[in-house]
């Protein structure tokens, strides 16, 4: 039996393939700002992800007739991003763009609390994330991205990326290890005390 929001998204995607403009406005109403997110977290740059979010939803509009509401709606719209997502992260890379992240890149990201001190290492715990995430394989940062900075459930990405829970996990583990890795190894180059304190466990950079 479906759930209640299963109904909401098949009778939502019916409405949009019968060509109701308002369904079409409540979708991306409802689904907009976690495709900009995903899409801002994959780029690092506004008019890059508000390219990419566009691109998304003309993919999704393209293919809403193949939406069989056999899982969310949200997930099977980041299942069909994913390689709009991974090919401009991997442009992005081949730039070197997230080797060297500005503070403009992660200004988006950060939630103000009239703390300067807290928001400076906020933006500084950002900036290592991005680079490290840069050295680390693309199936490994999409999960970390997904679940991390996103806050996907594990079946919700699973039905994205079209792998067994138990996969993501794993993934997600390996991930945050080698992010992890990466940053120690740049504060050690920092020298002694250079933001030795910065915490790597999901949450700490947001």
């Amino acid at each position: 039996m479906l759930s209640a929001n299963a109904d909401a998204d098949k009778d939502l995607v019916a409405r949009c393939g019968k060509g109701e403009d308002e369904a079409w406005r409540e979708l991306v109403d409802r689904f907009g700002p976690k495709v900009y997110s995903v899409a801002y977290h994959f780029t690092l740059k506004r008019e890059d992800a508000e390219e990419l979010a566009q691109e998304i939803f003309l993919k999704v509009f393209e293919n809403l007739h193949r939406y069989d509401g056999g899982f969310p709606l949200v997930a099977w719209i980041l299942s069909l991003s994913r390689n709009l997502c991974i090919d401009r992260y991997r442009r992005r890379k081949r730039e070197r763009s997230f080797r060297f992240v500005s503070d403009d890149a992660v200004a988006p990201l950060l939630h103000s609390n009239d703390d300067p001190a807290a928001d400076a290492i906020r933006k500084e715990r950002l900036k290592l994330l991005f680079s490290a995430l840069a050295e680390i394989p693309e199936d490994l940062a999409e999960i970390l991205v997904l679940r991390d900075l996103d806050g996907l459930a594990y079946d919700e990405i699973g039905n994205a990326l079209e792998l067994p829970e138990g996969t993501v996990k794993s993934r997600l583990f390996r991930a945050r290890a080698e992010v992890a890795k990466k940053i120690r190894e740049r504060q050690e180059a920092r020298g002694p005390g250079a933001f030795a304190s910065l915490a790597v466990a999901t949450g700490a950079f947001v």
